[in-house]
């Protein structure tokens, strides 16, 4: 994949944040656990989210963004990718959300080093963060209700 404008790398990132609420939603409304059903819609929220900021990105705003280093907990490197099902449990729900924020994650540091554009490679890493920040949260919420309690 490769982006040769600002707007072309937005345009993307607003679809995908589109692509993930959607199947946040669409898990929700399928999901037969009150716990899973919440957790989804949560997600979905988040995706919301990030697709407003991502869609307001532009280079100032990106130039004026302060990385905040969070510490990366790295559970997604240990975890296997587990299909999305309605009757996933509370744990496969939880691995399928790390999963796809760190392919995110890494399919905006890999378009971001793949640019030589200055201002496209911000944007990139800007996104990057904030799906890297999303993955941290969902790998907090599996150490606290899956390795914990087992």
């Amino acid at each position: 994949m490769s982006f040769v404008t600002l707007d072309q790398v937005i345009k993307f990132a607003i679809q995908r944040e589109e692509t993930a609420y959607q199947l946040y939603k669409d898990a929700a409304v399928k999901s037969k656990s009150p716990a899973a059903r919440k957790m989804f819609e949560e997600m979905a929220a988040e995706e919301a989210g990030h697709k407003e900021v991502f869609g307001k990105m532009d280079v100032q705003r990106a130039e004026q963004y302060k990385k905040i280093t969070i510490p990366d907990m790295k559970i997604s490197k240990y975890l296997v990718d587990v299909p999305l099902k309605p009757d996933a449990t509370y744990q496969e729900i939880l691995t399928y959300a790390i999963k796809t924020e760190d392919n995110a994650y890494n399919l905006y540091m890999t378009a971001a080093e793949a640019t030589d554009d200055p201002d496209l490679k911000k944007v990139l890493q800007v996104f990057a963060d904030v799906e890297k920040g999303h993955k941290i949260k969902v790998e907090r919420l599996y150490d606290d209700h899956v390795l914990t309690e087992n």
